[in-house]
């Protein structure tokens, strides 16, 4: 009789395993919404004509924004004029488009431009920052950034020491 029990048991442990099998295939696969993934941004397209020492911003607005902050600052050595606030507390309508000239001093080789937006949108506040290259990169730069890498495929993929493990 325990035989037989264990046979049904088997049998029916089976049967479930197959059903959720069954199941997990016909289901669609949760993907999250193109442009969701990681953390939630502000509904924003931010875009930059860069010159050598100033740029054009331009920052269309796909939803109606309060409180809206437009901020430009500067990375690895370039320096915005001014305090870099490009809008302060306003509020714009879905499909709105604001232009900004900033002016700045780069880095040396290549530094970085960054526009950061935020505001409160419909799904609350939320940010965007982007960030624009400005320049050519040194050739200290470009030793840094081939440092480690190797070709895989048709990748370059960055080699990292392995984590030692502490007993």
């Amino acid at each position: 009789m325990n035989f037989v029990s264990l046979i049904c048991s088997a049998a029916l442990a089976l049967a479930a395993c197959q059903t959720d099998s069954a199941k997990r295939d016909d289901a669609p696969a949760k993907q999250p919404p193109a442009g969701s993934v990681g953390k939630p941004e502000a509904p924003v397209q931010v875009d930059a004509a860069v010159g050598t020492s100033s740029a054009r911003v331009t920052v269309r607005f796909d939803q109606a924004a309060t409180g809206l902050d437009v901020r430009a600052s500067g990375a690895d050595g370039l320096a915005v004029q001014g305090d870099g606030v490009l809008a302060r507390g306003t509020s714009v309508a879905a499909g709105e488009t604001s232009t900004f000239d900033v002016a700045f001093t780069p880095g040396p080789g290549q530094s970085m431009l960054v526009i950061s937006v935020r505001g409160t949108f419909a799904a609350g506040e939320r940010i965007t920052v982007r960030a624009f290259p400005v320049g050519k990169p040194s050739a200290e730069q470009a030793n840094k950034a081939d440092a480690g890498t190797t070709q895989i495929g048709n990748e370059r993929v960055k080699l990292l020491p392995a984590e030692e493990v502490k007993k």
